[in-house]
C-alpha cells in the first residue's frame, strides 16, 4: 500500500479504523487492529475520518481577491464601522482604493443603509468601494463616484441601478452587478474577478503580468479551499477568459474545479456559440467544463428578487426578471441538447417558478435525460414548485450559510423584505430533501464564511423566525451527506467519491473535536488534514 491512515475513528460509529490507498484510490477500510503495512503511515491520533466536501457553489476569483480585502462581516455600528476603515487605510499606499466585502446591509446599526455620506465620514481622501454580503450591491463613497463619473447618476441595463437621491445625485448605492462594475472596474482587479458574474469580458485586454496576478490570485483560493477540506469545487463564473486562465492553470489546481460558462439574454448568437463550446471542452487536469450558468434574479435585500405576487410593500412590483421566457426557454434547450449540465441563479419564487418551466421546456423538446440541472440557491419556493424540483429531476444547490439569522446575518432587513408569507417555504433544506430531491451544499464564498464545519453548524442549528413555522434544521449525517456525497453526485462522479468505499478515489479529511456538538457549537471541531486522491493537500 502506498498510505495507510491508522487510529482514526469512524462516523458517526466511533470504531477504531484506517483507511488504506493505493494509487490514488481507497483499497481497504477496516477495523484499525487489522490495518495492511504500507509505504506510509498517518497516525489520525483518534480524528475522525470523513469523506472529503464537495463544495458545489463558490466564487474562487472573487474569494481570492477578496482574501486581501476588508472583511466587514462583524460590523454592526457606526464606530467599528469607521475604526475598520481607517485602520485597513493605513495598510495601503496614499490614493489606492480601500475595498471592503462582506457588509450587511444594516451594518451601521438597525434600520440603516449606508450611503455615500456615511463612507465619506469614514474615509474620504482615497475611494473605497464596499461589496454587501450578497455580492449583488456595493457602495460607494464620493471620491469613488467621481472617479467613475457617476456621482450625477448613469444608465445602467435593466435589473441593476444606480440609486440615485432627492438632491439629484448618487447615493452611493449600487445595486447588482452592471451597477457596480462601473467602480468595480477601477479597483486593482480592474473587474476582472466579477465579469463573469454579469456575462461579460475583462474591459481591454489583460497583459501577462496581469494574467499572472490574476492566476495567483486563483490559486490562492483553491488553496483556501484545500485548508477546508475541499477536494472539489463548482467555481461559478464562467467567462472565456477565466476558461483560459484556469486551462493554463489546470496541472497545477490542487483541486478539483468546475467551470460553467455564463449566458445571458443580451449575448449575440456568436458569444452563446462560443461558450457553449468552451462548455463542451475536453477536461484538463483537475479542471473540467460541461456546464452552462445563468441568472435569473437578484436578491430581496435590493429588491431585486423575481418573486409571485408582489413584494408585501408594493404588491404590484414582482421585481425583475432577468431572462424572458423566451429566450430563458431557448437557452436551456440549446444547452440542454448539447449535453450540458445547466445551473441558475434563482432567489425568488417567481424566479425558482420560471427556471422549472424552462427546464421542462428543455425537456419537451430534447426528450427526458439524466441532465442534473440544478437551482442555485431557492431562498423562496411557492409549496405548488415544491414537487416539480423532484418531477423534474432538479437538484437543489443550497447554502446553509445564507439564511438571515444565520453565519452572522441579522434578520432584517431581509425577512421582512421577503414578507412573512414567505418564510414557511424559506431556506426549506428539510422539506426538499425529505421529498426526494437530491440536495448539495456549499457556501458562495466569498459571500458566506467558506468553512464548512461552520455551515454544517448553521444547517443543525437554525432556528424558525417566528412561532409555527416549519422546522428546517437537518441532522448531522443528513447535511454531511449534502457536503460529501451529494455534492459528488451533483458533478456526475458519485462512483468516484463521496464515500469511504474500496475502489472510490481517496479525497478524505480528517477533524478533531465533536462532530455532533456542532449542532451548539460552530468551533466544535476543526480539520486537520486533507487528501486528494491520496495526496495530502493540506495538514494542520
Amino acid at each position: 500500500m502506498d498510505l495507510v491512515i491508522r487510529n482514526a475513528r469512524s462516523f458517526p460509529e466511533g470504531a477504531a479504523v484506517a483507511l488504506a490507498v493505493q494509487d490514488g484510490l481507497i483499497a481497504w477500510v477496516g477495523p484499525d487492529a487489522e490495518a495492511p503495512a504500507a509505504a506510509r503511515v498517518i497516525d489520525a491520533g483518534g480524528d475522525t475520518l470523513l469523506p472529503a466536501f464537495t463544495e458545489s457553489h463558490v466564487h474562487l476569483f472573487l474569494g481570492g481577491t477578496a482574501l486581501g480585502q476588508l472583511n466587514l462581516a462583524a460590523v454592526s455600528d457606526t464606530a467599528s464601522f469607521h475604526s475598520a476603515l481607517r485602520r485597513f487605510a493605513e495598510t495601503l499606499a496614499p490614493g489606492e482604493f480601500l475595498c471592503g466585502y462582506a457588509a450587511n446591509y444594516e451594518m451601521l446599526g438597525p434600520g440603516t443603509r449606508p450611503d455615500r455620506h456615511a463612507l465619506d465620514a469614514a474615509v474620504a481622501d482615497r475611494p473605497v468601494f464596499i461589496t454587501s454580503t450578497d455580492y449583488h450591491a456595493a457602495w460607494a463613497n464620493t471620491a469613488a463616484l467621481q472617479l467613475a463619473g457617476i456621482l450625477s447618476g448613469a444608465e445602467t441595463p435593466p435589473g441593476s441601478e444606480v440609486v440615485m437621491g432627492p438632491d439629484g445625485l448618487a447615493t452611493g448605492e449600487l445595486r447588482e452587478g452592471a451597477a457596480m462594475e462601473l467602480v468595480r472596474r477601477l479597483t486593482p482587479t480592474g473587474g476582472r474577478d466579477s465579469t463573469a458574474m454579469i456575462g461579460q469580458e475583462p474591459p481591454g485586454t489583460p497583459d501577462a503580468a496581469m494574467r499572472a496576478r490574476d492566476k495567483a490570485t486563483i490559486l490562492r483560493a483553491c488553496h483556501e479551499l484545500a485548508r477546508h477540506g475541499i477536494t472539489s469545487a463548482v467555481n461559478m463564473d464562467g467567462n472565456l477568459y477565466q476558461a483560459g486562465l484556469f486551462t493554463e492553470l489546470a496541472e497545477e489546481l490542487p483541486i478539483r474545479v468546475k467551470l460553467p460558462m455564463n449566458l445571458t439574454e443580451d449575448q449575440d448568437k456568436a458569444r452563446v456559440a462560443a461558450l457553449i463550446a468552451q462548455a463542451q471542452a475536453a477536461p484538463v487536469g483537475l479542471l473540467e467544463f460541461g456546464m452552462i450558468k445563468m441568472f435569473m434574479d437578484g436578491v430581496y435585500d435590493t429588491w431585486t428578487a423575481h418573486v409571485v405576487g408582489g413584494y408585501p410593500d408594493d404588491p404590484a412590483h414582482d421585481g425583475p426578471r432577468l431572462i424572458s421566457a423566451t429566450a430563458f426557454a431557448r437557452l436551456c434547450t440549446m444547452a440542454d441538447a448539447a449535453g450540458l449540465q445547466i445551473a441558475v441563479h434563482a432567489v425568488g419564487d417567481g424566479a425558482v417558478r420560471a427556471v422549472l418551466d424552462g427546464y421542462q421546456a428543455a425537456r419537451t423538446a430534447n426528450g427526458p435525460r439524466d441532465s442534473r440541472h440544478r437551482i442555485e440557491h431557492i431562498d423562496t419556493i411557492t409549496e405548488a414548485d415544491l414537487p416539480r424540483l423532484r418531477d423534474l429531476g432538479v437538484m437543489a444547490s443550497m447554502q446553509p450559510v445564507h439564511p438571515p439569522g444565520s453565519a452572522g446575518l441579522p434578520l432584517e432587513p431581509t425577512i421582512s423584505i421577503m414578507g412573512r408569507a414567505r418564510w414557511p417555504t424559506a431556506f426549506p433544506w428539510a422539506r426538499i430533501a425529505a421529498q426526494g430531491t437530491p440536495l448539495a451544499f456549499g457556501t458562495d464564498w466569498p459571500v458566506s464564511p467558506l468553512d464548512p464545519l461552520h455551515c454544517l453548524h448553521c444547517a443543525m442549528a437554525r432556528r424558525p423566525w417566528a412561532p409555527g413555522m416549519p422546522d428546517q434544521r437537518l441532522h448531522l449525517a443528513d447535511a454531511l451527506a449534502a457536503y460529501s456525497a451529494g455534492g459528488a453526485y451533483l458533478g456526475f462522479a458519485e462512483n468516484r467519491r463521496g464515500q469511504l468505499r474500496v475502489g472510490m478515489q481517496a479525497d478524505v479529511i480528517l477533524v478533531t473535536g465533536s462532530l455532533t456538538a456542532l449542532a451548539e457549537r460552530a468551533d466544535a471541531a476543526r480539520l486537520t488534514l486533507t487528501l486528494r486522491e491520496g495526496e495530502v493537500i493540506w495538514q494542520a
